[in-house]
């Protein structure tokens, strides 16, 4: 089957929706697929490369809106045969070019809904109002669209709307690249680890990820200071926020107990969660469709803290694999740093049963399964 995926942007460039897209693809490929992918050109430049078999197009971007990119599809786009377009959102422009092209040539589409568009700012929420309309529009040449957890298919608004037409198929993980014997020795070495416990967060530091709650994280962490006296939190990520939770660590007066280790490359991530004690997410709103960095982290034998919000509860089992703490709460998540910080024989408890949850998730039996939903719509 000649497939066409096509999201913001593809790796090198790190995001949650790129992960999905890239380990989809190279599994499709596995499975006998020819699949192309068309993504925004960053980090790199505008050309055509190979990905393990899978066909790159970065297309020339030259407008970013609502964080993503206004790209100037080529024809090969619209004349490419493909027998099933697969886009991902949130992305509303990608989506509706890819749904006009699905109806001019025919090609079946499918749509992989990742998490409804964060209202961050004023504008932003403006913006939202207005693509909760339009998506009625774009929305309905769609054969499938897909959900990544049950929990968020029943939640959202749109996608509630859109009901009938959804399935829903959870986000996988490299089991191989993430285990819990990753070689670390180096990270900690490098920001200063060693003996001490470590809570990493991994997450994109922009204005359109404010929604992670990294501000909560940094207040929680003050809140423990005084009992959790050998606690580090590992910041990776990168964004035009970096600079703005630097400085609100150093008001908290906590800049001694944080490490911003800034944007990593992808192959290195998994000894990031390897140097860690456990991980975070604390999310502060629907706009958390997964969480794919807590499934990485489980997947390398650590203990999680989510947020119950979004998709979230559907990834983490409350206080078997990890624990659910109320959103925008600063004290209830330091409350379960705490705990997790104390007691070293629940966190490694937690951790073993995450990596049995992560196992039974790997990207070859996520892409199995959108594989038979391509030729169910045939």
């Amino acid at each position: 089957m000649k497939v066409c995926l096509v999201n913001s942007f593809y790796p090198p460039y790190i995001g949650g929706a790129e992960t999905y897209t890239s380990n989809l693809a190279r599994n499709l490929v596995s499975l006998g697929h020819d699949v192309t992918v068309y993504c925004g050109e960053r980090p790199l430049s505008p050309g055509v490369s190979d990905d393990g078999g899978v066909k790159v197009v970065r297309m020339r971007a030259p407008l970013t809106f609502y964080g993503t990119p206004l790209a100037v599809f080529p024809p090969s786009f619209a004349a490419g045969g493909f027998d099933v377009i697969h886009c991902n959102f949130p992305n509303p422009y990608f989506a509706a070019v890819s749904a006009a092209v699905s109806r001019l040539d025919g090609a079946p589409a499918v749509l992989t809904w990742h998490n409804d568009l964060p209202a961050v700012t004023g504008a932003a929420s403006t913006l939202v109002g207005l693509n909760d309309i339009a998506s009625v529009g774009y929305l309905a040449p769609y054969s499938k669209i897909i959900a990544t957890t049950g929990v968020y298919a029943r939640s959202s608004k749109i996608l509630r709307r859109e009901r009938w037409k959804v399935e829903v198929i959870p986000n996988g993980v490299d089991t191989r690249r993430f285990n819990p014997d990753v070689e670390c020795g180096w990270v900690k070495e490098r920001y200063g680890l060693e003996g001490c416990k470590t809570l990493i967060f991994v997450g994109a530091l922009t204005t359109w990820h404010t929604y992670k709650g990294v501000d909560v994280l940094l207040q929680a962490v003050s809140r423990v200071g005084k009992v959790c006296e050998r606690l580090k939190l590992l910041v990776v990520g990168g964004g035009n926020h970096l600079g703005r939770y630097r400085q609100l660590a150093e008001e908290l007066g906590v800049e001694d107990s944080v490490v911003f280790a800034g944007q990593v490359e992808d192959e290195a991530l998994p000894a990031f969660y390897a140097a860690s004690d456990y991980a975070v997410l604390p999310s502060k709103d629907q706009s958390e469709g997964f969480g794919l960095a807590l499934l990485e982290a489980m997947a390398c034998g650590k203990a999680v803290i989510g947020s119950d919000v979004g998709g979230i509860p559907e990834v983490v089992d409350d206080w078997k694999d990890g624990v659910l703490v109320k959103p925008r709460d600063p004290e209830a998540l330091a409350n379960a740093i705490h705990v997790l910080y104390e007691d070293d024989s629940v966190r490694e408890r937690m951790g073993r049963a995450g990596r049995e949850f992560a196992e039974t998730r790997d990207w070859r039996g996520v892409a199995e399964t959108v594989s038979s939903l391509y030729r169910g719509i045939q």
